[in-house]
């Protein structure tokens, strides 16, 4: 990966902020599971064509930065331990931030926005953390609860104490209570995963199974009952008949938009979408 530097900045942040290869030949992290088939295999294989600039990257080295803070204080728990276990021809692995073994807890540390909490979409830490507790189960160590605790980069005092719906502290503690049952579909997740990126790295890149929408962060389509002469939406549907009937109902003054779903991930998050895009088809 190239790292380009278009703000000038000093080479000790370059070098702070450039990202190393996540993966190794045949080895797939709980993170990386949760990415679509296709965005793993063309990450790998294009990885000298990628292109980021040292400022964009800043925030990913904030989260690293405060892993290594919170790493450094000695608490009586398991810090960053990697797991590593065979599933087909390959291996999966993970590095747990904490792990209490007493209680058979999993902490991990994150950094995330205001707007991931507000919106309430945690079904990415979720599978990460039913990842790390599949591995350590498989290394006879038992997980009863698994705890996401975030540090919320842009939280806002003010809008804290003004709106009782923002998150009111600057840490956000996301958990769920791990069942056998969870576990097991966890492993058949993970065997099928790992199979299906096998089956796809003896494809080209076109051939693979695009990304589905969840992979993609895809919004559903909508349809907007719009008015002549208005600029907002005066409803919003997700069915276009819904929108139809809506619109018939308020005469002829008004008509319906339809609004395709955005793809958020492959707009700004996805390296693959914005550096080779124009090369292949990623969705």
């Amino acid at each position: 990966m190239k790292v380009t530097n278009r703000l000038h900045l000093p080479e000790a942040f370059v070098k702070a902020v450039s990202v190393e290869r996540h993966n190794k030949a045949g080895q797939y992290s709980a993170t990386t599971l949760n990415k679509g088939v296709k965005g793993i295999i063309l990450q790998e294989r294009h990885w000298e064509e990628f292109t980021v600039d040292a400022a964009d990257s800043v925030w990913a080295t904030f989260g690293t930065a405060f892993h290594a803070i919170m790493e450094k204080y000695e608490d009586g728990n398991f810090h960053e331990e990697k797991f590593d276990i065979a599933v087909s021809n390959s291996r999966v692995t993970g590095v747990v931030d904490s792990y209490d073994m007493e209680r058979g807890i999993i902490n991990d540390w994150k950094t995330a926005s205001v707007y991931k909490v507000m919106k309430g979409d945690f079904a990415d830490w979720y599978k990460q953390g039913m990842t790390y507790a599949w591995l350590l189960k498989q290394n006879g160590l038992d997980v009863h609860k698994c705890r996401f605790i975030a540090c919320l980069k842009d939280h806002s005092m003010t809008k804290a104490e003004t709106d009782r719906t923002y998150p009111q502290a600057p840490v956000f503690i996301y958990e769920f209570e791990v069942t056998p049952e969870e576990l097991a579909q966890t492993g058949e997740r993970i065997t099928a995963k790992v199979k299906a990126i096998e089956a796809a790295e003896k494809q080209g890149d076109d051939d693979i199974e695009p990304c589905t929408p969840e992979e993609r962060w895809a919004d559903g389509d909508k349809w907007a009952v719009m008015k002549n002469g208005r600029k907002t939406a005066i409803r919003v549907f997700d069915a276009e008949i819904d929108a139809e009937n809506c619109a018939g109902e308020l005469g002829n003054s008004h008509y319906v938009e339809h609004r395709p779903a955005v793809s958020r991930k492959c707009g700004k998050y996805c390296l693959i979408s914005f550096s080779l895009q124009s090369k292949y088809k990623i969705i």
